[in-house]
């Protein structure tokens, strides 16, 4: 098998690498990779320096340094800023759950879940860009909804008197 083939790395791409393994565990790891191969070492080499068993996966590596350079190796950190529901907004969710999807807003079913409440709030009716369904429980929860699992539990009942009318004690 032919072995894999790095470009030239510039000064800068270097001083960058040599960074990003001080700087962050898993891009430090593939910045390793990257100047390893730069050095001349083969893939098998590579994969016996770094202690690493996948040869595909060190492929994978230079591949997507040739392609994208630093980006492609670097890690991807989610720094994503948690939404900031205003009292408006959630007075608005709060107006729309306690509403029937079927008959006040055109939908295929009678009751939310909070999967679909979430995708509605954001896709359908725009409050907010985005929201998790947890948000949206959290929301209800500290607004003093009472939410249920979507989930129909056979044989149980909030009714005190279910047990003696099962069993038509009651009437």
């Amino acid at each position: 098998m032919r072995d894999t083939f790095l470009r030239l790395l510039t000064d800068k791409e270097k001083n960058i690498l040599h960074r990003l393994m001080v700087e962050d565990k898993e891009s430090g790891y593939r910045a390793k990779i990257i100047l390893l191969k730069d050095e001349g070492y083969t893939v098998p080499e590579i994969r016996r320096a770094t202690n690493h068993h996948d040869s595909n996966n060190i492929r994978k590596w230079i591949h997507r340094f040739n392609e994208k350079g630093i980006d492609g190796i670097a890690s991807k950190i989610h720094k994503h800023k948690p939404i900031k529901i205003t009292d408006d907004v959630e007075k608005k969710i709060i107006e729309v759950v306690t509403k029937n999807p079927r008959n006040d807003y055109g939908l295929s079913f009678s009751t939310w879940s909070l999967r679909i409440l979430a995708g509605f709030i954001a896709k359908d009716i725009h409050l907010v860009d985005n929201i998790s369904h947890t948000e949206v429980g959290n929301i209800l929860l500290k607004n003093g909804v009472k939410w249920r699992q979507s989930k129909i539990t056979l044989g149980n009942s909030l009714d005190p008197e279910y047990h003696l009318k099962k069993r038509g004690l009651k009437n």
